[in-house]
């Protein structure tokens, strides 16, 4: 079964939600998320720090996207015989609290476990004013999105070939801590975003998701799309299309919006229209398909 045919299972004839945060009226939005040791990350290359950093910024990521300001979290957190021990426990800790200081967050909360592997989970609640939910785009909108594309696939890539050169230092690194781009959540609210997702599968598997929520096709523009240049030449352009976990917000709008915010990378790569729901890649003037759509969690015939 396909991931979304699993999650539609379980909500039996109530439509599943469309967005990574669940909104309570009148402020408050709640989101979780999970690393799975073997899924997710593996400890040989993962410090707890890391692990810790990583599992606060995929949550306050999801926060992001939904236009909100992380608040409150609980942790769930399943040890195995490598993380229960008392170094491993101590410097996680550390590290979890530097990063909710960070972001001002209160750890409220939650529930540890005996596990076989390192399972960890954050909920996370934060405010907000006014959602931006995925389904919010209208016909014309701009899609926009923010930084580069492709370092984090590049990144696990060198890590799985031991490619250590100092050129690919930032990619490592991207692909073991991303961060989210909370700091563009009070700019962008200057502007008026009618819909929103940070991009964790990938462009071509999120963009699908935002024109199906929206009710419209995404006309994306090869050429304009701000792939890593390293990526790009490494892997190649399918994958970085594919790539995930770059936590970069994918976001549609009406109106023309600076090329940089916060000394940040905002790049126009397509518009809105009617049609079939779903994207639709132009490279040269041409319909391009990509060939690969990037990681899944589930194959089609299981």
């Amino acid at each position: 079964m396909k991931e979304s045919d699993i999650i539609r299972s379980l909500f039996g004839t109530v439509p599943p939600p469309e967005d990574d945060c669940y909104f309570l009226a009148p402020n408050r939005l709640v989101t979780t998320d999970s690393l799975s040791e073997g899924t997710h990350f593996l400890h040989k290359w993962s410090s707890p720090a890391v692990l810790a950093g990583k599992l606060v910024e995929v949550n306050v990521s999801d926060i992001t996207a939904s236009g909100g300001v992380p608040k409150e979290c609980f942790l769930n957190l399943g040890l195995s015989p490598t993380s229960r021990k008392k170094e491993w426990v101590m410097a996680f800790s550390k590290a979890l609290r530097s990063s909710l200081h960070q972001y001002g967050m209160k750890l409220a909360g939650g529930d540890t476990f005996s596990s076989p592997t390192t399972q960890l989970a954050l909920t996370v609640v934060g405010t907000v004013k006014k959602p931006w939910l995925r389904s919010g785009g209208k016909p014309g909108d701009y899609l926009y999105i923010t930084g580069d594309l492709g370092q984090s696939l590049l990144g696990y890539h060198c890590l799985k070939k031991n490619w250590k050169e100092g050129q690919y230092k930032a990619a490592i690194q991207r692909h073991l801590l991303p961060k989210s781009r909370q700091s563009l959540q009070k700019p962008l609210t200057k502007y008026p975003i009618h819909a929103c997702m940070d991009v964790t599968d990938g462009l071509i598997q999120d963009a699908e998701r935002l024109a199906i929520a929206s009710k419209g096709k995404l006309k994306i523009q090869i050429e304009s799309l701000p792939l890593h240049p390293l990526a790009k030449k490494a892997l190649g352009m399918d994958a970085c299309l594919g790539s995930g976990e770059e936590l970069e917000l994918l976001f549609l709008s009406p109106k023309i919006l600076p090329p940089e915010i916060q000394s940040i990378p905002v790049t126009m790569i397509g518009r809105l229209e009617t049609g079939k729901l779903g994207v639709q890649f132009i490279r040269e003037g041409k319909n391009y398909l990509p060939n690969n759509r990037g990681f899944l969690h589930f194959a089609e015939e299981e």
